[in-house]
């Protein structure tokens, strides 16, 4: 018999069991949809719709230890982007991705899909995380600071989601048209998006917008629209073949497979947050035929 309290009461829809490295994920298999996260982090690495092909890109060469961030998937970027807006903050990308997440519900939704809430306290921030898998997925990440936390350090948050795509060379990135960004690569700020977006090297991009992103996918005959919720940046990387021949978890060639459109609130955007205040931002991933 099942004595552990602290884990919540499962529907036949989604199962607690040991993932790779033996950590613990939840599985989601709902008649909409079924996805895949690891505890570590709250990190999810795979959704597919009922039906579809896999959305959700994660490297073969991931690294599944409970200590180093997974390579791929959506991990949770809080409460700093990269190395914070001061530009000292470590680890990178914050405390959220490399900490052990608690489970707290897992609840059936109207239309077939699942909902999974996951809770972390820690330095003075409590941090709600809503995944909720089915024909969409629907991300919703809240941040917290309790009362009695210092607030010198303003608050940022990304969704860093790994699309999957058949050819990121062929793939086309529409919704930014105009929009300012930062360019990461050359260090150029206050640049100006014209048309479409199409990978073609390295490609690291704040932008000033969280409105909806199409990636249009030949390759595999498919949109994916991603819509930012009370999100106002848009970050798109790419680390193109050198990059990733750089990184230890991800194979040389599987920046082709890849294009991360991640919505945000970083840099100028992020949030100083008083004791008791509280900001939140989501993701919408929907998949239609090209």
């Amino acid at each position: 018999m099942d004595t552990d309290t602290t884990r919540p009461r499962l529907p036949r829809t989604a199962a607690l069991t040991p993932g790779r490295g033996g950590q613990p994920r939840l599985l989601i298999d709902a008649p909409a949809g079924n996805a895949e996260i690891y505890l570590h982090g709250a990190h999810l690495t795979a959704w597919t719709p009922r039906g579809g092909r896999p959305v959700i890109f994660t490297s073969r060469r991931a690294v599944f230890d409970g200590v180093a961030p997974i390579r791929g998937g959506v991990p949770l970027c809080l409460p700093w982007f990269g190395a914070g807006v001061s530009g000292d903050r470590r680890p990178a990308h914050g405390w959220g991705r490399v900490s052990p997440w608690q489970l707290r519900s897992v609840e059936p939704q109207p239309g077939g899909a699942v909902q999974a809430l996951f809770t972390l306290e820690h330095d003075g921030i409590a941090a709600l995380y809503s995944v909720s898998v089915g024909e969409e997925l629907a991300l919703t990440l809240s941040l917290r600071r309790s009362a009695d936390a210092p607030t010198d350090h303003p608050v940022e948050a990304a969704l860093h989601t790994y699309l999957a795509v058949g050819d990121v060379t062929a793939v086309e990135v529409s919704g930014l048209d105009g929009v300012h960004y930062l360019d990461k690569v050359t260090g150029r700020a206050d640049q100006v998006q014209c048309g479409a977006l199409r990978i073609t090297g390295q490609t690291d991009r704040v932008y000033a917008s969280g409105s909806p992103v199409t990636v249009s996918d030949p390759a595999y005959g498919r949109r994916v629209r991603v819509t930012g919720v009370r999100a106002r940046n848009t970050v798109v990387w790419n680390p193109w073949s050198a990059g990733a021949a750089a990184l230890a978890d991800m194979d040389g060639d599987e920046f082709a497979s890849m294009l991360c459109v991640e919505s945000a609130v970083v840099g100028d955007s992020a949030t100083r947050l008083e004791p008791g205040e509280s900001v939140s931002l989501g993701t919408r991933i929907a998949v239609a035929p090209l």
